[in-house]
């Protein structure tokens, strides 16, 4: 029918009686609402739309992309912050605030807490890597990372830049992040003494939940700093090339020579060697420094958990 047609038919005729207003209120109450054609598009195109938004391949994408400038301001802010010359107290500040976890007590571990700790006498010298730390989290403000990044999440990130940036293994977007941070210190008398022998040591990194082969592993961060091991700022396998020589028991020493020897490291880095379970990963990691960064990355990223709790958020 003609559209003229249709609306002629519809249309009241002079003839027709008007509805009284009470029977027109009731049709109103009465009838349910009409939708148009263009109300169903619009409902259907918002359906889709919606559908489209939560898909799973969708979803997991704007989450990488959101991951992706997150990480990439971590990068940005470290690269502003933390130069080669901090870098050894900047390691440093990852081993104190993980070092506190007990698995027993199920406490203490990665979580920033390292903040209210400066005052022990175990923390000497802390600030000097906690001072960059502060101002690379600091810096994410007005950026992706912005309230997405907790203060120990940041301590675990610079760790690995300090590692990546003096020629060690790069690893920096491997290192987790949503830690939720302390309010307060934790427990004291946590961090091993540096007068352990080799197997007391084994014991107390045990007591963490790390065993022998992460301990080894996570020792050779001592290759960076004035300790001895190699170049300072140079993240290799100097450490353990150093134990497996013995600088402290070479024959026909001279005076000179022992005294120097004397500085070489930790009295824990000397008994270490001594302890035979230990010594097994040291001369591996002496003769093989590919196998060293692969296993260091991931005890390194194994400490970086401990005793954290990961926001669901």
């Amino acid at each position: 029918m003609p559209a003229t047609a249709r609306a002629s038919a519809s249309a009241p005729t002079s003839r027709s009686p008007r509805p009284s207003s009470s029977s027109t209120t009731r049709s109103k109450v009465d009838r349910a609402p009409v939708l148009t054609r263009r109300d169903v598009a619009s409902v259907a195109l918002a359906c889709a739309f919606a559908r489209t938004i939560v898909r799973p391949d969708v979803a997991l994408a704007l989450e990488r992309a959101d991951e992706g400038a997150i990480r990439r301001a971590i990068r940005a802010s470290l690269e502003r912050e933390v130069p080669t010359s901090k870098c050894p107290a900047v390691l440093r500040l990852v081993f104190h605030d993980a070092g506190t976890h007990s698995a027993s007590e199920k406490d203490g571990g990665m979580n920033g807490s390292v903040r209210y700790e400066l005052s022990r006498p175990e923390s000497f010298g802390l600030k000097r890597g906690l001072t960059p730390v502060k101002n690379a989290y600091d810096g994410l403000q007005g950026t992706a990372a912005e309230g997405k990044v907790s203060f120990s999440d940041m301590i675990a990130c610079a760790g690995a830049y300090a590692v990546e940036i003096t020629g060690g293994p790069s690893f920096l977007e491997r290192v987790p992040i949503g830690r939720v941070d302390a309010t307060s210190a934790d427990p004291e008398n946590r961090m091993p003494e540096q007068t352990l022998s080799g197997k007391d040591m084994r014991e107390h990194f045990a007591r963490s939940g790390i065993d022998t082969r992460d301990m080894v592993a996570l020792a050779g961060a001592h290759t960076i700093g004035g300790k001895g091991f190699g170049d300072m700022y140079t993240f290799d396998n100097a450490y353990y090339v150093t134990l497996v020589a013995d600088p402290w028991h070479k024959p026909n020493m001279t005076k000179d020579e022992a005294s120097m020897a004397e500085h070489i490291g930790l009295p824990s880095d000397k008994y270490m060697r001594e302890d035979a379970e230990s010594m097994l990963w040291i001369k591996k990691y002496a003769e093989d420094q590919e196998a060293f960064f692969e296993d260091f990355v991931d005890a390194y990223i194994r400490l970086t958990k401990l005793g954290a709790t990961f926001s669901t958020e």
